[in-house]
């Protein structure tokens, strides 16, 4: 759970500036018209230009904006720290302008990991809208584009091949001619509505076109489809990148072409359309392969948002037989907690604990230990703790069963927003989504339960949701599980539990799923769990 720096508004929404970023290609505009939604930093990622211009060039003493209010997208750069006076795509041989921090992730909201002096050179893995991902001082990170140049190098070819014979297209909109792929870049004319233009080549979401007796780029959705397919660019010999094996789901954040290999020079073989969840199967360099309407290939990471995992099917909850070969018995915890050890031996690692009342699952019974299941494993508790009773004799404890109810129907409720951004401060889904402790306040409260709104650290030490249980402890489904020190020491982010290792929560990605065993940044973070 991150705050997002200079959020004046914290219930900006996704499509808003997806919607925006088009208009301005559209309009040519060199103002901004602020709509519901808009934060300095949107406008920044959608016109490439920083919050500190923004800010400069529209004399702004804060960040706090009116809607219907007109920005200057250009004037006056701040004074306290100016970006390279050309700023080149980020490439091999990058090279910093200024002393630059490199962050945890691609924000300035996020953790500073080092500063790199000015003049250093960086190779850079992987680029995100106006941040590059790069490697320095035996740290990986990520650093602004606007403090970037390329090195005096002798560049290499270029991978991209123009097709031999050019294609027709027509313009759909008002469309502006740009001398480069870049909002940023000058307009060289205004190409009406209904227009043919000649595509000399399709890079990415850009588009080389020449119009009359000029050439330049326009964007790829205020186009129609090629009316003939051009002749297949040959391949470019295989890259020697090692190519491994991944499971990640993704969403696109443009309009993306599929090609047969991982590069821009290989043949199109698709496109897939800006907001589609994709699957990623293998992964070269910052190319990944994907699979969309029966046809695969790979796309760049460029325009891929990662998402959380979604998980396999829950195990279903453990309902207690006879086992050891007497289906008459349910199998009852005695004391008020007993371990649960890796082997039949009190000398042996304990891997979970049980607690009085709970039904067991018992496989078998030999030298006074008893094996259990235990998540989707199984361990040993000794005999002497347990005690057999009469199946289905054995009650709940009081309120238990209405509040497994209520916990199921909790999770229920947060799944069906899986997918929605995270939006600071937000407990409630007209807001566009949820922060973590807003997740839990509506999905519980919709469940039945009564709990104010608060943080994290309330919930953690306060008496909502029941006591508190270590770490060691192994939990169910609607058990809560609380982390501390992610993006600021102490408890500070949660998730509801949909089985013993997977939970769903509101993370910086939006509302979906983590597994606790196999994600070491969340397992390193548990401090513990409650049971509402």
């Amino acid at each position: 759970m991150s705050p997002k720096s200079g959020l004046m508004y914290s219930f900006a929404a996704i499509a808003a500036v997806s919607i925006i970023a088009q208009a301005d290609e559209v309009a040519a505009a060199s103002t901004h018209v602020v709509r519901a939604g808009d934060t300095l930093w949107s406008i920044s990622q959608t016109h490439n230009v920083s919050v500190a211009q923004l800010k400069a060039s529209n004399n702004l003493s804060s960040d706090r904006l009116a809607i219907g209010q007109t920005l200057k997208l250009s004037g006056s750069a701040p004074s306290t720290l100016k970006p390279a006076a050309t700023t080149a795509m980020p490439g091999p041989g990058t090279v910093t302008t200024a002393n630059l921090n490199m962050r945890l992730a691609a924000g300035t909201s996020h953790k500073v990991l080092i500063t790199i002096p000015k003049g250093k050179t960086l190779s850079p893995i992987q680029t995100s809208g106006a941040w590059t991902k790069v490697s320095y001082g035996g740290k990986t990170g990520w650093v602004h584009n606007g403090y970037l140049t390329t090195a005096s190098v002798k560049p290499a070819t270029p991978s991209t091949m123009a097709p031999t014979t050019a294609t027709t297209s027509k313009t759909t909109a008002n469309l502006n001619l740009r001398a480069s792929k870049s909002t940023n870049s000058s307009v060289l004319v205004t190409i009406p509505k209904g227009k043919s233009v000649t595509v000399l080549n399709i890079e990415g979401s850009w588009s080389h076109v020449k119009y009359g007796t000029k050439t330049g780029f326009v964007a790829n959705t205020y186009l129609t489809k090629a009316a003939s397919t051009p002749s297949q660019p040959v391949a470019p010999s295989k890259p020697a990148i090692k190519e491994e094996s991944i499971n990640q789901s993704y969403v696109t954040t443009a309009n993306l072409n599929v090609r047969q290999g991982p590069g821009i020079g290989y043949a199109l073989v698709t496109n897939i359309p800006n907001g589609t969840t994709v699957k990623a199967t293998k992964q070269s360099g910052t190319w990944v392969y994907v699979t969309y309407n029966g046809k695969s290939g790979y796309v760049s990471t460029g325009y891929l948002k990662q998402t959380t995992t979604a998980p396999s099917a829950p195990v279903t909850p453990n309902a207690g037989d006879g086992g050891a070969g007497n289906e008459s018995f349910d199998y009852v915890v005695n004391t008020p907690s007993l371990n649960v050890r890796a082997s039949a031996s009190t000398s042996s690692a304990v891997i979970g604990s049980v607690t009085a009342g709970q039904t067991l699952r018992v496989v078998q019974t030999s030298n006074g230990w008893h094996q259990i299941y235990i998540g989707n494993t199984t361990g040993f508790v000794a005999a002497s703790y347990v005690k057999a009773v009469p199946k289905g004799s054995t009650t709940a404890p009081s309120g238990s069963s209405d509040g497994l109810a209520k916990s199921l129907a909790a999770i229920a409720v947060a799944k069906k927003y899986v997918g929605t951004p995270y939006i600071w401060a937000s407990s409630n889904p007209a807001n566009g989504g949820f922060d973590c402790s807003g997740l839990i306040y509506y999905a519980y409260n919709q469940a039945g339960y009564s709990v104010p709104r608060t943080n994290v650290a309330t919930y953690w030490s306060g008496s909502y949701f029941g006591t508190q249980l270590s770490k060691t402890f192994v939990p169910k489904a609607g058990d809560l599980v609380f982390f501390e020190n992610t993006y600021t020491a102490g408890p500070s982010h949660m998730g509801i539990m949909i089985d013993s290792d997977t939970f769903i929560h509101a993370g910086t990605y939006g509302l979906g799923y983590n597994t606790i065993s196999k994600e070491p940044y969340w397992k390193s973070r548990v401090i513990g769990y409650k049971r509402p």
